[in-house]
């Protein structure tokens, strides 16, 4: 089912052979914000202000907020720079990242090296120094797992990499709350586990959609080397698993109502969509709805999670 032999990978292509030349600053700098990922950074860092909120009641100051925001952000960006630079040699054969600056060579490798390391040293720093050390550690953890883990040992070896990625994607709920409370507790956790379930149905439907993209670059995600019908049969189980531990939030006190009806009503939503899925005729339109809906409901449940704080 692959398009590119694995043994190319890595192997230099037209692309990347093209020399580095003088770009206008506004270009540069355009390649470099494509580095850090702006979506992906706001994305999380609207999970990290979820979990900020709920640990303060709906009440965190100012100061805490920005610095916890700022810093996880700096941890986003600097994962998002170490995946663009281990990712470039198979970048090249994606369509949707080919386009991308370290695999056309407009800006050089090392330099994305260097503001990963120094995005991530500042992010770090930032939460230990004005926050606080276990939210510091949380998002070096995060980021541990998304660089080491994820990009450089099971991504290009298992099926296993959407679970295992879920792990730093599910960090930032807790680097927020930790960064008010200092410590680990049960709505924390639940956070956590809430956006760990919600990953593996979000990526395995973009996997679908991506699946010719995945194949040429030898990515051995579960749609490339095992098809849609498995991979539809997992997003059905991570997305029923989803439903009622979205719900706990409100059993131990920390969501009202409002909240506790609405998480039943799109997960319920969701899932129905997914069981549509067996039956579906084009799994391709199937798989984007699902993937779209995926946001639609992450951004829903994270609003009414922030206005329904108990």
């Amino acid at each position: 089912m692959l398009e590119q032999p694995l043994s190319l990978i890595g192997e230099p292509s037209a692309n990347s052979q093209l020399t580095l030349t003088r770009a206008p600053f506004r270009e540069v700098l355009r390649d470099y914000v494509n580095v850090v990922k702006p979506g992906i950074t706001m994305s999380n860092m609207m999970t990290t202000f979820t979990g900020l909120w709920l640990a303060a009641h709906g009440r965190p100051t100012l100061e805490l907020t920005i610095v916890t925001l700022v810093g996880s952000g700096l941890v986003v960006m600097s994962g998002c720079s170490f995946n663009n630079y281990m990712d470039r040699d198979i970048d090249q054969y994606m369509a949707r990242t080919q386009d991308r600056p370290l695999p056309n060579s407009r800006i050089p490798a090392w330099s994305v090296l260097l503001l990963g390391t120094v995005l991530g040293i500042l992010g770090v720093s930032m939460l230990g120094v004005l926050a606080n050390t276990l939210s510091a550690i949380m998002a070096l953890i995060g980021l541990f797992f998304y660089v080491i883990i994820y990009t450089g040992l099971t991504k290009r070896t298992t099926t296993l990499s959407t679970v295992i990625g879920g792990v730093s994607g599910a960090m930032p709920p807790l680097i927020g709350w930790t960064a008010v409370t200092g410590s680990l507790g049960m709505a924390g956790w639940l956070l956590f586990i809430f956006m760990f379930l919600w990953q593996p149905p979000h990526f395995l439907a973009l996997a679908m959609r991506r699946v010719k993209d995945y194949a040429s670059a030898g990515i051995p995600l579960l749609p490339v080397l095992y098809g849609f019908a498995p991979t539809k049969r997992q997003i059905v189980v991570w997305t029923a698993a989803l439903v009622p531990a979205s719900l706990l939030l409100t059993a131990i006190h920390a969501e009202g109502l409002v909240y506790f009806f609405t998480a039943l009503v799109f997960g319920g939503i969701w899932l129905a969509k997914g069981v549509k899925g067996f039956w579906a005729k084009d799994d391709i339109a199937w798989a984007t709805d699902m993937f779209r809906f995926s946001l639609i409901y992450l951004m829903v449940l994270s609003i009414v999670m922030i206005i329904n704080v108990q």
